[in-house]
């Protein structure tokens, strides 16, 4: 198992797998692409045997970082791969001096906020009626790096 930065050939697979987990809350493709091809994005890929397990897109702006997406496939989730991809994440944060890392989470997605809450995140804000298919509040978190 290993990281590595995503590829336009990876593109598809992932698109699929966040049409799965996310519905019409899914990035489209040109979104895939622009954090492949984009500046300020640094998108991996968790890839077992040629199969991509899950990806993560940190958003780099200055010397603070946005998490934009992190998945992990249905049928690997609750193994702990989202914690990895997190800390990588968290890792590239720190070699790109980002001092303060930001994401959005669903109110109801506890498994994710554990996991954020036990690598250092903490909420700060709501953000009323962010999400659709259904409506729902998200939790601002955040966590400083250096």
């Amino acid at each position: 198992m290993f990281f590595r930065y995503m590829e336009v050939r990876d593109v598809e697979e992932i698109w699929e797998m966040d049409q799965d987990l996310f519905g019409s809350m899914a990035y489209s493709r040109q979104d895939f692409l622009r954090a492949v091809e984009g500046k300020y994005d640094r998108a991996i890929v968790l890839v077992e045997e040629e199969e991509i397990i899950g990806y993560a897109i940190l958003r780099v702006l200055g010397v603070e970082g946005e998490l934009e997406s992190i998945a992990v496939k249905k049928k690997h989730q609750g193994k702990g791969f989202g914690k990895q991809l997190l800390r990588e994440i968290l890792s590239i944060g720190d070699r790109e001096a980002i001092q303060k890392i930001f994401l959005e989470v669903r109110e109801s997605n506890a498994p994710a906020k554990a996991i954020y809450e036990r690598e250092g995140f903490r909420a700060f804000s709501k953000r009323k009626a962010y999400y659709r298919d259904p409506e729902e509040d998200a939790i601002l978190m955040e966590r400083t790096i250096q």
